[in-house]
């Protein structure tokens, strides 16, 4: 059956589903564990969180996106990079065991703060390039004077 009532032309809401899990791993690890009860369940969500942002990256983006996009690839590479230190530096802080334990450590949470923010930074670039990669040909005089010097420099 055929929904001639959606807007194909628009992009799809499952490109924020990335975004939305990178920003879930920053507010499991930043608002949940202020409690002892909720310290493990908080940075164990957030490892989850961590590993399923490049998942579903994997998973919503198109056929062969990371072969035809050469920044899409390297971005790609980029998210699962943080997302690994991030799980590596959330590891790290739920062995502390309570917020506690983990305020006498100097470096983990700065560190998990900063591979956070890296990840939401570099899924939000990749989900940009992924709009611009389907763009289609350009259609203003400006679009099109930045496809002739693109097309000069290779």
């Amino acid at each position: 059956m055929e929904m001639d009532w959606v807007d194909k032309s628009q992009p799809s809401g499952r490109q924020a589903i990335p975004v939305a899990l990178a920003v879930l791993v920053g507010f499991c690890g930043i608002f949940l564990p202020l409690t002892n009860a909720m310290y493990g369940p908080a940075f164990i969500a957030a490892i989850v969180f961590a590993v399923a942002t490049p998942l579903t990256f994997l998973l919503v983006a198109p056929k062969g996106l990371l072969r035809r996009s050469r920044s899409v690839r390297w971005l790609f590479i980029a998210i699962v990079f943080s997302a690994l230190c991030a799980v590596v530096t959330g590891g790290m802080l739920l062995s502390m065991g309570s917020p506690e334990g983990a305020a006498g450590d100097i470096g983990g949470l700065p560190l998990w703060l900063l591979s956070t923010v890296a990840l939401v930074t570099f899924t939000s670039c990749a989900i940009k390039a992924w709009r611009t990669d389907r763009a289609g040909p350009p259609t203003t005089l400006r679009g099109l004077q930045r496809q002739e010097r693109r097309a000069n420099r290779r």
